[in-house]
């Protein structure tokens, strides 16, 4: 709980139960077992608690006394038939488990997991937003800026900095709330509201940079949605990580949440927020912990999906399989590509992104950052992939606000591009890369009724042409479905074949040479080149 909200306690109420830290264990054997999961492999569970379904028709009274005649106690009831248990003393989970399931009133018994937030050592070296030329968002923003309908990206997180100029304005007042993985020793009483949000850790701020910073106003970065609003649920506690501001589990290994705490955000954004008056909803979940889509968490997650809201999630960092809840069924989950448009070598994989998932920039991200150390970084990781994808789908909402759940997927993943021949339908390869790298303008098109019209999927084309760049901004190339490969290079040249400039991987050019000089007008050629082979075309520059 946060100091802030115990105090204000003290103040209306006179007292405040004493918040504890979150104490994690190390779960194996048959219960940290599943499919898809390497044997062996360790989960880290909340240490004292555990996860209870009673059979149908058990009276609370026999709940109770069931629980008690092993010294177990119920903290919280959640939807679906699911209770949060206190464990006895000192009992390991494990065992803990195996108790809850001998008892004659049990149907399930499940490990409160604990999630992480999801990221890899960061690179500071690039402070330039290449993931956006990179997802065509130029182009879908000529289509939608994400203002024609009121949508809402809830980051369920380690909390936001409310303060940050380029995060303040976009948060829907009043709305933002904190949810503590820490249970106090009576009672469950952890959650309230944190309006204007706070930061546990650097986590959130960074995530909803990348979603839906202020944009087109003349200082810092671009969001991928313009107009999406922001709402803040912060699932970790500011005592549990104070170590650094990095959120990092190997300097303080409390600095996590757990499966109860993201239900209980889960089920607050479907009764209360969804109602509220914040449109269609979007909830970025960019935490993660390895180990199966818990039966409980999974309830949650169909809950409210059932209720029409979007949820996108980080596929994870270690390379390995799908971390939950990204695998959990009814999540877009989001892998991570770099910026040769490759498959980045910590993007989790596996069945659940080749059925669910795409993939989006996830390496050297330059985002929003706490103010106090510095208000802007650059950073890596699947957890910055997902607000992308979570921008653009803000973007398909507000254009198209009566889409369903399963529409805003399709529309993503229908208008993906395939990488390095890497798409769902070529598994394995479609467990590392899902339906492919998403992109905004394709998505844009698609969501207006069809592809197939689309000339840039028939070779490679550039759009606006002709391109004037004081008016347009950029020109973006299109890669064909018949270039799809990696390795991905675009060159622009003179008629007469002298190079102006080597845009790499980028899909966009802003009328520049290799020297940052306005080129002159005229007709100019380019080349865009894979594994797969080349195309070339011409562009028209208007000055």
């Amino acid at each position: 709980m946060r100091l802030r909200s115990c105090l204000a306690a003290v103040l209306l109420f006179g007292l405040c139960a004493e918040a504890q830290a979150l104490k994690v264990e190390k779960l194996g054997g048959r219960f940290a077992a599943g499919a898809g999961e390497r044997p062996g492999r360790e989960l880290e569970v909340t240490a004292g608690e555990a996860f209870v379904k009673f059979k149908a028709g058990t009276s609370v009274a026999q709940r109770s006394t069931g629980l008690e005649r092993f010294g177990a106690r119920a903290l919280k009831e959640f939807d679906g038939g699911w209770t949060l248990v206190a464990l006895p003393p000192g009992m390991p989970v494990g065992a803990g488990l195996g108790f809850l399931l001998s008892l004659s009133e049990v149907e399930a018994a499940e490990p409160n997991q604990v999630h992480r937030a999801l990221r890899t050592p960061n690179d500071p070296s690039l402070p330039a937003q290449w993931h956006l030329s990179a997802v065509n968002a130029a182009s879908a923003w000529e289509y939608e800026v994400g203002a024609s309908s009121l949508v809402t990206i809830a980051v369920m997180d380690s909390g936001i900095d409310g303060s940050h100029p380029e995060l303040s304005g976009k948060l829907v007042v009043g709305k933002s709330r904190w949810f503590s993985p820490n249970i106090p020793a009576d009672t469950y009483t952890g959650e309230g509201p944190d309006s204007p949000p706070t930061a546990a850790c650097d986590h959130a701020t960074m995530v909803s940079g990348v979603a839906a910073a202020a944009s087109d106003n003349g200082a810092g970065i671009a969001g991928a949605s313009w107009g999406a609003r922001l709402v803040s649920l912060k699932v970790f506690n500011d005592a549990d990580c104070t170590c650094d501001l990095n959120c990092n589990a190997l300097c303080q290994a409390n600095c996590g949440t757990n499966d109860a705490t993201m239900i209980a955000a889960l089920d607050h954004a479907r009764t209360t927020l969804l109602p509220s008056g914040v449109g269609r909803l979007i909830v970025n979940i960019s935490l993660g912990g390895a180990g199966l889509c818990t039966a409980a968490l999974q309830t949650a997650v169909d809950n409210a999906v059932g209720a029409g809201i979007v949820l996108i999630a980080a596929a994870g960092n270690d390379g390995g399989d799908v971390h939950s809840p990204a695998k959990c069924g009814n999540v877009i989950p989001v892998g991570a590509t770099d910026m040769n448009n490759n498959i980045a070598a910590f993007s989790s994989r596996g069945t659940a992104l080749a059925t669910n998932g795409v993939v989006a920039p996830g390496v050297s991200i330059y985002t929003t950052y706490p103010v106090s150390a510095g208000s802007y970084h650059t950073t890596q990781g699947t957890s910055f992939s997902a607000p992308l994808v979570s921008g653009i789908a803000a973007l398909i909402l507000a254009n198209k606000p009566t889409f369903t759940v399963t529409q805003v997927k399709d529309t993503l993943r229908g208008s993906a591009v395939s990488i390095g021949g890497m798409s769902a339908q070529a598994v394995p390869q479609g467990s590392a890369s899902g339906a492919g790298l998403v992109n905004a303008f394709r998505a844009m098109r698609l969501a207006q009724g069809t592809l197939s019209s689309f000339e840039g999927d028939q070779k490679s084309i550039a759009f606006p042409n002709p391109f004037r760049p004081s008016r347009h901004g950029s020109a973006t190339f299109t890669v064909p479905p018949s270039l799809a490969g990696r390795n991905l290079k675009i060159k622009i040249f003179t008629p007469d074949g002298q190079l102006v400039r080597d845009l790499g991987a980028r899909t966009t050019w802003d009328g520049r040479n290799a020297a940052g000089r306005e080129v002159a007008s005229g007709t100019y050629l380019f080349l865009v080149s894979t594994d797969s082979g080349s195309q070339r075309g011409r562009i028209a520059v208007i000055r």
